[in-house]
């Protein structure tokens, strides 16, 4: 069956998903997009329409009034994702919903509780657990191909554009942290996939580079699970090594490397880790999910875990202390 989208944002998000759609037009038509009513935002949204090919809806309540859109992509500032997909969810769509779903453990149960209610798909916008290197990763990992697994980092070094430290992320109220809750949530997600729930962690962070925003822009998450090995999560947007990141997952008889491509033991066994592959491959995953089709891979259960972690870790950033999970 094909799927009726619309994108609700227009920012560079939105052009990711759109590129990521290019490739699955037998599954979906994108029928339109809406932004911020602003005139700056009303002149991206014309921009970024005109560039899609696609109608530029005049508002997200148009969105919802139209029976013939049957799912939504919720690609606007954090603070918006509660009410936006609430919203759908009660017009009857599908929602997927960019990362962090939303900024309040309370509000993820009550979408979780609405999405049962209504029979509609709530779709976590965790893309790069859909990459193809963390699907080989996580079959290798459970293979039990790696023997006792002792540790494991999950690191990401980069600049934010200028842009974006002058937006919305900056504001607390609006963002919910710095580093850590924005482009951290994908280290933190891809560490519950992997490993799952922590069961202590400590925390330090600063703010090194984007000094004028609200929350931090370098986090550093110690962790150590029920079983006793350790982890650590490390965000930073205080400067830049030139890599895509790096996740490292070490055990007794082997190790496994995500970087350009997977590695076990050296040997690359994978090649797919692109960014952009990664919202293609979950969008994919969220026309299977509205199908019916058991492809979701990080629910609203993660979500639920990813900002507890992140949450508790701030948290422990000011008491210096280690805390309980």
């Amino acid at each position: 069956m094909k799927h009726r989208i619309a994108f609700v944002g227009a920012g560079w998000i939105a052009d990711w998903y759109y590129r990521a759609y290019d490739g699955l037009r037998e599954s979906f038509d994108l029928v339109g997009c809406c932004g911020n009513p602003s005139p700056e935002g009303q002149k991206r949204l014309r921009a970024a329409c005109d560039k899609m090919g696609t109608k530029a809806f005049a508002s997200y309540e148009e969105i919802l009034a139209d029976r013939d859109v049957d799912c939504v992509a919720i690609l606007s500032p954090t603070s918006k994702h509660f009410d936006q997909a609430s919203a759908a969810l009660k017009a009857g769509k599908h929602a997927l919903v960019e990362k962090p779903v939303a900024l309040d453990e309370a509000q993820l149960e009550k979408l979780a509780k609405l999405a049962r209610e209504t029979g509609k798909v709530l779709f976590p916008g965790h893309n790069f657990v859909y990459r193809p290197v963390d699907k080989k990763a996580k079959e290798i990992l459970d293979s039990g191909a790696l023997g006792a697994v002792s540790y494991a980092s999950f690191r990401a070094v980069h600049f934010i554009p200028p842009e974006h430290a002058a937006g919305w992320r900056k504001d607390f109220k609006d963002s919910g942290g710095g580093a850590m809750m924005d482009s951290g949530t994908h280290l933190v997600y891809q560490s519950l996939y992997f490993l799952g729930m922590p069961r202590w962690l400590s925390c330090f962070s600063a703010s090194k580079h984007y000094t004028e925003m609200d929350g931090e822009d370098v986090c550093q998450i110690s962790l150590q699970y029920p079983d006793g090995k350790v982890g650590q999560i490390f965000q930073s947007w205080g400067s830049s090594d030139g890599s895509a990141g790096e996740i490292r997952i070490e055990g007794d008889k082997g190790v496994l490397l995500i970087t350009d491509a997977l590695y076990h033991d050296g040997v690359k066994v994978e090649d797919d880790s692109s960014y952009q592959s990664s919202f293609y491959h979950t969008l994919a995953s969220f026309g299977l999910a509205v199908d019916g089709k058991p492809s979701m891979v990080s629910s609203v259960e993660e979500a639920k875990q990813t900002l507890r972690i992140i949450q508790t870790a701030y948290g422990a950033a000011k008491s210096r202390k280690v805390v309980s999970l």
